[in-house]
């Protein structure tokens, strides 16, 4: 009884610490904003107070930032956000339509222990300008009408993702695989992938990049 106690207590503790996060998200007070738009990521990670053993807040907390980031214009805050969502425990399947990913970093580097998981993830018109995907699983995902103009999704796993109509001026796609990716309406998809399409815009070749 003590220990269902015990849990129930620390449960409402983290649900209590994720209202006021949200709340401080909504502040006028830069300052505030930025810190609270930082301890977002402590929902990610189940060794801190707010992970509380098992991340119980972690959906939610992908879903806040997504939706700030629909609105958000792009600048330091923003960033903050965006480059959170890679401590996500997951973000297959997230729903990330129309965000604001500009500039940020989703990609693998040395010494992490797991690559950004974006299997089936819904990028649809999402800004993804500048934005680093080296190294992510994003097999299936959609990235249908997105901006990718100077992104970098090197080394990637693209197999079966949707790039149609997808703005990829300066994209770097090397060592990537994209088998079943579809490229349709692309534009300035770059050469070395554009010698992989057939003639419906897909990329038959089980080769990397």
């Amino acid at each position: 009884m003590l220990n269902f106690q015990r849990k129930q207590d620390r449960s409402a503790a983290v649900g209590s610490a994720f209202r006021e996060i949200v709340e401080s998200l909504a502040s006028d007070n830069k300052t505030q904003q930025m810190a609270a738009a930082i301890l977002m990521r402590r929902f990610f990670d189940g060794n801190s107070e707010q992970g509380a053993g098992r991340t119980p807040y972690a959906s939610e907390a992908v879903a806040v930032i997504a939706g700030l980031l629909r609105e958000a214009e792009t600048d330091q805050i923003q960033k903050v956000l965006a480059d959170g969502l890679r401590y996500a425990p997951s973000l297959s399947r997230a729903d990330l339509q129309g965000c604001n990913l500009t500039r940020a970093f989703l990609g693998y580097r040395e010494g992490d222990k797991k690559v950004v998981d974006l299997t089936h993830a819904d990028l649809f018109e999402a800004d993804l300008t500048g934005a680093s995907l080296r190294g992510v699983n994003a097999s299936g995902a959609v990235f249908y009408r997105a901006a990718l103009v100077n992104a970098v999704l090197a080394n990637g796993i693209l197999t079966g993702a949707d790039f149609r109509e997808a703005r990829l001026a300066g994209a770097t796609f090397d060592g990537a695989r994209l088998t079943g990716a579809q490229f349709l309406g692309a534009s300035d998809v770059p050469a070395n992938v554009s010698c992989l399409l057939d003639s419906n815009g897909k990329v038959v070749s089980e080769e990397p990049v």
